[in-house]
């Protein structure tokens, strides 16, 4: 029985947040749900008790709820065009300071203009509430029944998890009256996960008489997938409602469709509503400011695990503060414009994982005598509301008529929920008039 206890357990524990989830049949399936092995996936086995594996299924369902709420909030570009319009008595009047690269400003596009962009980034996930996920301590336990002889398991082992999103953005933007602009983001999707169970060890304990045998080494597991697609499109409006010869204010909303993958990470599986107002001022050096709040339905990412149904996709209140520069030259350079900006996001009582420690104690097979205690470190989700904070830094160039380049980088400010490297993005714009 020691031989199979390993894959079994490891079995057992994937399998926990799908019966709830109402996720694929890992057995089967190829989703990238079904890769990290103490989150998803494939059977049930006989003779191990799921109602063992309580403790390892709220750990399972965090870590997805975390993935999925990571990914409903990725940063987009700017859906306005570089040069901005604004109306004096009536007369358009274009200014050249090219804008803001991951968040938005007043001004819209103008009638009847259309405004089409393309932009390319690549999100590397390190961390997980500031623990490395290269080296995520986890324990359990589970309930062997072989044959009606009932046996404790208590596994330690330490979890690597690669997660890497690589993400291709289409903008289309139409100015339908010179106050309302209407667009659709639609996100391209590349991810990639890697996980394996390092160093896994197992102890068997006799649940009547507490007598223990162990540490054994367990089968070490590797799973890797990869799924590209579309996203969750967004579709949205934005209203100029005050509107002066340089200062704006805009009120918005964007509203997420559900049309990715979430088996395979591509989307949330929850709709998502994010009214917002922006305000900006048209200069050489433009501050702007956007606050919003982000509305989530359910998803089966997040299952509940008390009883049927699922709980809504973390969201809360957003902020942006930035500035855009005009730079003041001449040449290659006469149209270039420099964009910073530091961006907040809330999100309310969403799971986070916290370093913990039980201990296991029991009488030694070899001797009635001696008593064995292992400390098995692992990790607990809670629910708490946090914040994470972004900078933002990179340029726009326009070289020619309306077409402009893009270049940024993304730094994550504080380590709490999925914590990303400097992420890097290109892109590049055209704005169309037919006036």
């Amino acid at each position: 029985m020691k031989n199979r206890i390993p894959l079994l357990l490891l079995l057992a524990l994937m399998s926990a947040s799908i019966a709830i989830g109402q996720l694929p049949d890992c057995t089967t399936s190829t989703k990238l749900v079904c890769q990290i092995p103490f989150s998803t996936g494939a059977v049930n086995p006989t003779g191990v008790d799921p109602g063992s594996l309580a403790e390892a299924e709220r750990v399972a369902v965090g870590f997805n709820s975390a993935i999925a709420t990571q990914i409903s909030q990725l940063p987009l570009t700017s859906s306005s065009a570089g040069s901005a319009v604004f109306y004096k008595n009536n007369v358009p009047q274009t200014y050249n300071n090219l804008g803001p690269i991951l968040t938005d400003r007043a001004s819209t596009i103008g009638r009847h203009n259309v405004y089409l962009s393309f932009t390319a980034s690549q999100f590397f996930f390190t961390d997980i509430d500031a623990l490395n996920l290269h080296h995520i301590p986890f324990s359990y336990q589970a309930t062997s029944n072989t044959n009606g002889v009932v046996t404790n398991i208590f596994i330690q082992e330490t979890l690597h998890t690669s997660f890497k999103v690589n993400q291709y953005v289409v903008i289309g933007t139409y100015g339908v009256t010179k106050k309302l602009d209407l667009s659709m983001i639609l996100p391209i999707e590349r991810v990639s996960i890697g996980t394996s169970s390092l160093n896994p060890i197992e102890y068997l304990v006799d649940p009547t008489t507490n007598i223990g045998q162990g540490p054994f080494p367990a089968a070490v597991v590797n799973s890797t997938g990869i799924a590209s697609g579309i996203g969750d499109i967004v579709f949205a409006g934005k209203y100029v409602v005050l509107s002066g010869e340089r200062n704006a204010v805009s009120v918005g909303l964007n509203e997420r469709v559900p049309t990715g993958d979430e088996q395979n990470y591509l989307g949330s599986g929850a709709w998502g509503t994010n009214p917002y107002v922006v305000f900006s001022h048209a200069a050489r050096l433009s501050p702007h400011v956007r606050l919003g709040y982000q509305w989530n339905s359910e998803t089966d990412l997040y299952p509940n695990t008390t009883r049927s149904g699922n709980h809504a996709l973390p969201g809360g209140l957003q902020y942006d503060f930035g500035g855009d520069w005009a730079v003041p030259t001449s040449g290659w350079a006469k149209h270039l414009t420099l964009a910073g900006d530091l961006m907040g996001n809330q999100y309310q009582n969403a799971p986070r994982f916290y370093p913990s420690s039980t201990t296991l104690t029991y009488t030694s097979g070899t001797s009635s005598s001696s008593t064995v205690s292992v400390a098995l470190n692992s990790i607990t989700p809670v629910n708490s509301t946090y914040w994470i904070n972004d900078i933002s830094a990179g340029f726009k160039w326009n070289p020619y008529r309306d077409l402009i380049f893009t270049g940024n980088v993304l730094f994550q400010l504080n380590n709490v929920g999925m914590r990303v490297r400097p992420t890097p993005l290109i892109g590049v714009s055209y704005k169309f008039g037919f006036h």
